[in-house]
């Protein structure tokens, strides 16, 4: 029989002690960064979606919110914003077209009066959940690096602020929420018999479950903006316009009112631009080479390869549809007429 000269070496307990070789240590790193490789991708994937179901339950709360605004005028959806007299007065036919005192937004009508909080208006997904005021105000906090005001200013001050949501992921459809041109003199209309802006009557939209009446903005708040010389104005208190004019293009109020025309555009894209080029937007508002439905978000799961990612859309009816905005224009889901402008308003072709 052989025997060994050597002892094990004992622990404090009595019990030899065993430890691991550098290439057993190497196997179980291994073993668990493949681990960590397998399930990351699927953890990011739920927190995405988790994301966006937080984001289509905001939506159903400004849904109800909107119910009890209607309810409480007669059917009339909110105009996307107006010019105030002054801190939180206005008059929507007599409106000062300098607008000194910023903007209300069609969010205020809803959070002002308590029908639901103004963070219902933010999405998770969002950096700081949602694109800032045009008009942030006073505090810091609302402000974003490289923005400007109305008055230019880069920094918190209080010469104007917006009654507005302060952190802004929703947009509306500006068939349903007009702008503020109730005028010729506010739309430019005004010795050309070109158009202005209407209320929109929910008695008016035909089939509410197949008519957007929101949407998520893209993620990017530069892209939902206007170029001042190196800055961005944001304008979150915009609507989108998804349709063009066969005779006037972008420009809605340039189209004499007699005249047809209004239409998604050309498939099969629809003005949209491809995921790569639009990640790198901005400036899309004011820009008359740009379609508006380029400032519609891409930043949920799923989509298509040409435009990216998905978003939220609240329809009329108060239900909620995650899609890509290709989609919603080849759906035609923004409705068949455009109801918040005057004259012929029928989207085509037929007209």
């Amino acid at each position: 029989m052989l025997h060994s000269n050597r002892k094990p070496e004992n622990s404090s307990n009595g019990w030899p002690s065993f430890g691991f070789t550098l290439i057993e240590l190497l196997v179980v790193i291994s073993i668990i960064a493949v681990l960590i490789g397998i399930l990351l991708p699927s953890l990011t994937a739920a927190r995405m979606q988790g994301q966006a179901m937080k984001c289509a339950a905001n939506m159903h709360d400004v849904a109800t919110a909107m119910s009890g605004y209607l309810s409480d005028w007669n059917g009339t959806y909110p105009p996307a914003y107006i010019y105030p007299d002054s801190e939180g007065n206005y008059d929507f036919f007599d409106q000062n077209a300098a607008h000194p005192f910023g903007y209300i937004h069609w969010s205020w009508f809803l959070y002002s009066n308590g029908q639901v909080q103004d963070k219902s208006f933010q999405c998770p997904t969002y950096p700081k959940g949602g694109a800032p005021r045009t008009n942030p105000g006073p505090s810091a906090d609302n402000w974003e690096s490289g923005q400007v005001d109305q008055n230019s200013n880069s920094s918190p001050n209080s010469s104007a602020v917006d009654a507005q949501a302060p952190r802004m992921s929703y947009t509306g459809n500006a068939a349903v929420f007009p702008r503020n041109k109730f005028t010729a003199e506010l739309s430019g209309a005004e010795g050309g018999g070109m158009r202005i802006n209407v209320f929109t009557q929910d008695s008016k939209i035909g089939d509410t479950g197949k008519t957007i009446l929101l949407t998520e903005f893209a993620n990017n708040w530069r892209a939902i903006g206007v170029d001042q010389g190196g800055a961005i104005l944001s304008k979150s208190h915009r609507s989108i316009n998804p349709f063009f004019h066969i005779g006037s293009g972008t420009n809605e109020y340039a189209a004499p009112p007699e005249v047809p025309g209004f239409t998604y555009g050309d498939a099969p894209y629809y003005g949209l631009l491809p995921k790569a080029q639009f990640e790198e937007l901005s400036g899309v508002m004011d820009n008359a080479a740009i379609a508006e439905v380029n400032a519609v978000g891409r930043h949920h799961p799923g989509g298509d390869t040409y435009t990216g990612g998905t978003a939220n859309f609240l329809y009329a009816d108060g239900h909620v549809e995650k899609k890509s905005v290709l989609q919603s224009m080849e759906n035609k889901d923004w409705g068949l007429y455009y109801y918040s402008l005057s004259g012929a308003n029928k989207i085509g072709p037929p007209w």
